[in-house]
């Protein structure tokens, strides 16, 4: 009874473990928008167009993914690396990341790109 319970728990822990995988490794940028906005029916002139939202999310989200590779690419503690992708996930433009990675990046390296 034992051994049924301990590999029923296996399965189910690698069952769950790879569609957490799957959903990790899609890389296709998930942009819905809203099409019409409270604000749109009284003042149009405001509101940017669904197009146009859907393209700033995008180059927010492109953002936040290459802010996730700079800081995956630094040499820190794995703990601090974990806080900083939670605050990036929190605020993309944050200043804690950006602090962080200004401190990190060698100036040189930039200079000669």
């Amino acid at each position: 009874m034992k051994k049924l319970t301990i590999i029923c728990g296996s399965l189910l822990c690698l069952i769950l473990g790879m569609q957490e995988a799957q959903a990790q490794d899609s890389l296709q940028l998930d942009a819905r928008v809203k099409q019409r906005m409270l604000l749109n029916q009284f003042e149009a002139d405001y509101v940017l167009t669904a197009s146009e939202r859907v393209a700033l999310k995008q180059s927010r989200l492109a953002h936040q993914y290459r802010m996730k590779e700079i800081l995956d690419s630094i040499d820190i503690s794995d703990a601090r690396r974990k806080r900083l992708i939670q605050e990036l996930k929190k605020n993309p433009f944050s200043e804690r990341v950006q602090s962080v990675i200004a401190n990190h990046t060698d100036t040189s390296d930039s200079l000669e790109q």
